[in-house]
C-alpha cells in the first residue's frame, strides 16, 4: 500500500470516528433523559453543537432554548414537550 495513501485514508478514518463520537455523545444524553421522564435538560460538550444540527433537532421537537460556556465546557439546554406531544 501507498505509505502516503494509507496516511490520508488513517486521518480520515480518525476524524470521522472524533466526529462520530461527538454525536453519538449527543443521542445518547437525550435519550438518556427522555427515558428518565425529562422534558428539559442539558447536554455537556468540549464543542458546540453547530446550528445546522440545532436547527435539525428543533424540527424534530428538540427545541434548543439556552447554551452556555463554562471552563471550557459548552452547555447546551433542551426542551423536548413538543417532541413527547407529536
Amino acid at each position: 500500500m501507498n505509505p502516503e495513501y494509507f496516511a490520508q485514508e488513517v486521518k480520515l478514518a480518525a476524524l470521522q470516528a472524533r466526529s462520530r463520537h461527538f454525536y453519538d455523545d449527543i443521542r445518547a444524553q437525550i435519550v438518556a433523559a427522555t427515558a428518565i421522564g425529562k422534558t428539559e435538560f442539558s447536554v455537556k460538550t468540549d464543542e458546540p453543537i453547530p446550528r445546522d444540527v440545532l436547527t435539525a433537532l428543533a424540527n424534530q421537537g428538540i427545541e434548543n432554548i439556552d447554551d452556555s460556556l463554562e471552563h471550557k465546557v459548552y452547555e447546551t439546554v433542551f426542551d423536548i414537550t413538543e417532541m413527547l406531544v407529536s
